[in-house]
């Protein structure tokens, strides 16, 4: 139960945080132009993890401190692409 509640959740955050590395690698120019794009996954990862973490809290009887610490963290790797992505439309217009 432990391992399977908090395995999936972080298996998820550390998938986010490559792709958020190499998102934001690329948009500085040391990468050159290949996998960032990929980046822009991560909001769905991290919704998939919101998801996964909200049916785990709805089975059980307390809040984990843990889960929500991981819901607190998933919250700012779904809102940095979308910063990033604002950042280029206002760059270039």
């Amino acid at each position: 139960m432990f391992i399977r509640s908090y395995f999936i959740p972080l298996v998820f955050f550390i998938t986010n945080v490559i792709l958020l590395i190499i998102l934001t690698l690329e948009v500085s120019g040391a990468l050159p132009h290949k996998q960032g794009g990929l980046g822009f996954f991560v909001p769905f990862l991290s919704f998939l993890s919101f998801q996964f973490i909200r049916g785990e809290q709805r089975r059980r009887n307390y809040v984990s401190r843990g889960l929500s610490t991981l819901q607190a963290i998933n919250t700012f790797t779904f809102i940095i692409p979308f910063l990033i992505f604002i950042t280029f439309l206002i760059r270039f217009i």
